[in-house]
């Protein structure tokens, strides 16, 4: 297999010549000091990875990140730096970086992280030459509902996406089976892409559903289910018609209602996959209100599933914070939309489950850009 092209970008030699030490004898590597070299090489040079620091002599790294996804958006991007804010780790993921590190790094976390976004990468690039065998059926060029519709009317395209994504490759030295679930994943984020406005919301959801975990005691297999089910929770959306799902106005009342079913579509669609019950309810009750209000099946309280109860706060955090540009209604700071949260504690939200949220964020609070009018200790 060939071997990969990483690009780090880093002014410091120290950790310039720590990472190239790391990853050369992996990967083909090249290095550059500023933002305006590392663009100037992306023009006649192939990169699959960058390592990025934020803090770089010309250019602010968040800057950079966001030319880079515009120019060569299937470039995987890791930030790598000392400037550790969880409001800069949030900008990056925004913007579309894979992960995010703090110097002083460990050699173990750096290789982790580069393998699973070349592994990334390399599916993203199956994925497409997938897409483009079989064109009109998922193809992204037709409507994804029809495709969905297609997928699920025909057993034996859903065997060959098994068959494909689920071939033994040489990866790393190991062999390694690609994932079903990574298949679905790529194209979610793939489909999100092609929404300027929605792109990158599964991995947001992913980011603060983590942050959630880390402070309640969930067994590995419902971390790991976690995982799964904020990449998911949305794919439902697939199967709507796209004009609703990508729509900037206020909904109709049949609009609504049609966006209201993908919950249950989604259940559909992933059932013949074979995940567990913890994914499945994840999915199909991330939008169950805590009062009993929610849909699909209005349950009330500890009935709503333990992940789908993560799931619904970091689903709601993000949709008050990312940049949609939605005329009618306005988009919060990360503080304004912590106490929106509190606020709606014991009606739309585990209140335990509000809590882990908003303690992570107080842990943080000195490397958040906070207004001094608002304490997250009230």
């Amino acid at each position: 297999m060939k071997r990969a092209h990483v690009l780090i970008v880093e002014d410091q030699a120290g950790p310039r010549k720590s990472l190239e030490m790391i990853l050369n004898p992996f990967f083909d590597i090249s290095c550059v000091e500023r933002g305006n070299d590392a663009l100037n090489l992306l023009q006649y040079q192939q990169v699959d990875l960058i390592t990025l620091d934020l803090r770089l002599p010309d250019v602010y790294g968040v800057d950079l990140l966001r030319q880079i996804k515009r120019l060569y958006r299937d470039t995987e991007v890791i930030i790598i730096t000392g400037y550790g804010e969880l409001k800069s780790a949030i900008d990056a993921l925004n913007v579309g970086a894979f992960s995010y590190l703090l110097k002083p790094f460990k050699i173990g976390d750096v290789i982790s992280a580069v393998n699973r976004a070349i592994e990334r990468k390399r599916q993203f690039d199956r994925l497409k030459g997938f897409l483009g065998e079989i064109g009109t059926v998922i193809g992204l060029d037709t409507g994804i509902g029809e495709g969905i519709r297609k997928l699920k009317e025909d057993p034996q395209l859903l065997e060959k996406i098994r068959e494909t994504f689920n071939h033994p490759e040489q990866e790393f030295e190991e062999k390694k089976q690609i994932n079903q679930f990574e298949f679905l994943r790529v194209l979610i984020e793939t489909v999100e892409n092609k929404d300027p406005y929605a792109g990158g919301h599964s991995s947001r959801v992913n980011y603060y559903g983590n942050l959630i975990a880390q402070r309640l005691k969930l067994t590995a297999r419902e971390r790991e289910d976690l995982q799964i089910g904020t990449f998911l929770h949305d794919i439902g959306k697939l199967g709507i018609d796209p004009r609703i799902v990508q729509k900037r106005d206020e909904y109709t009342a049949e609009e609504a209602a049609a966006l209201k079913h993908h919950p249950e579509i989604g259940v559909n669609l992933v059932i013949p996959l074979g995940p567990s019950s913890n994914v499945l309810s994840a999915i199909r009750h991330h939008h169950e209100f805590y009062d009993g209000t929610g849909y699909p099946d209005r349950l009330q309280g500890k009935e709503i599933p333990f992940l789908a109860r993560i799931v619904a706060v970091a689903d709601a955090f993000d949709a008050m914070t990312a940049d949609y540009p939605y005329e009618y209604r306005k988009v919060l700071s990360l503080e304004e939309a912590a106490e929106e949260i509190k606020r709606c504690a014991g009606t739309q939200f585990d209140p335990e489950i509000v809590d882990a949220l908003r303690q992570t964020m107080q842990e943080e609070k000195e490397r958040l850009i906070l207004r001094p009018s608002i304490s997250l200790d009230s």
